[in-house]
């Protein structure tokens, strides 16, 4: 996947991975990538970020070491390219009934706000898995250090990503689980999906990061202003902080327009995991689905 060492932040550097990992693998030097080099990227960039995906690499591991290099091409040519398409890797199927649906039309202007566009060689809607990952990695590389001025935006817009992702991911997820058992093909992209939603679960961390111990701060937070601002909201249970009054007003209006609870909000992470068992302009980032 060849992210390690980018110049990157580590987040940019997980997201440019995961979406590398859901382009076809075509040639033999990608597929080689994807068999070879991605699971120890993860591991590495999973301790970088204090991040607990050992389960869901576990599994990918497992998967990838009983697949060939030869296998991997047309499983994703049978899941996601081959007619009639099991599991369509763009979110509007899901979220709109249809490509070029508002949430497609959504994603575009975002993607304008921030001074990008598709790759001539990327030839998908705006809406592919691959291209929202990416563009999730530019996001986390253009908060890295931004003013609070310029980060606000950012982390708006990140957040609505992070939603569609998140609405997205069930259904894509069970149908490439069912299409790979019914037609025996290896479970990588299954897994290789499950890490994303581990992954989004965690970003929970990072949007409400609450002041912890040395050790745990330094591996979850990402945006250091942070914490000197003026309207910080306490965690209901610890009475840690847990956001900005700002941050918490557009997550909870945006989870509540999609039917979603937003009770949770009111929990920091360590209180809120606990409860549910869980642990602890044009751009100069070079991605391959942007220009």
């Amino acid at each position: 996947m060849d992210t390690i060492h980018s110049g990157y932040p580590p987040r940019a550097e997980l997201w440019l991975c995961l979406a590398r990992a859901l382009l076809p693998p075509r040639g033999e030097v990608l597929a080689q990538a994807l068999r070879e080099d991605l699971v120890p990227e993860l591991e590495e960039l999973a301790s970088k970020l204090g991040l607990d995906i050992d389960d869901a690499v576990n599994e990918l591991s497992a998967t990838l070491s009983q697949a060939d290099t030869e296998s991997l091409l047309p499983a994703y040519s049978s899941l996601f390219l081959v007619p009639p398409i099991p599991a369509r890797l763009n979110a509007g199927v899901y979220l709109d009934g249809t490509l070029l649906g508002p949430n497609t039309k959504m994603l575009a202007e975002i993607f304008h706000r921030h001074g990008v566009e598709q790759s001539p060689d990327m030839h998908d809607t705006p809406d592919h898995f691959a291209t929202i990952l990416e563009f999730m990695a530019l996001l986390f590389h253009k908060a890295d250090g931004a003013e609070p001025a310029l980060l606000e935006p950012i982390l708006d817009d990140m957040e609505a990503v992070r939603g569609l992702l998140w609405r997205t991911l069930p259904e894509l997820h069970r149908r490439v689980t069912e299409t790979e058992q019914e037609r025996s093909l290896p479970a990588v992209y299954s897994a290789l999906l499950q890490i994303v939603k581990t992954v989004l679960r965690d970003e929970q961390g990072i949007f409400f990061c609450a002041t912890g111990n040395v050790a745990q701060e330094t591996a979850r937070r990402y945006f250091t202003k942070r914490e000197t601002a003026p309207d910080l909201v306490p965690c209901k249970a610890c009475g840690k902080p847990v956001a900005t009054a700002r941050e918490l007003k557009v997550i909870v209006d945006r989870l509540r327009q999609s039917g979603l609870p937003a009770d949770h909000l009111e929990l920091c992470p360590d209180c809120r995991d606990g409860t549910r068992g869980w642990k602890a302009g044009k751009t100069e980032f070079n991605l391959p689905g942007f220009r």
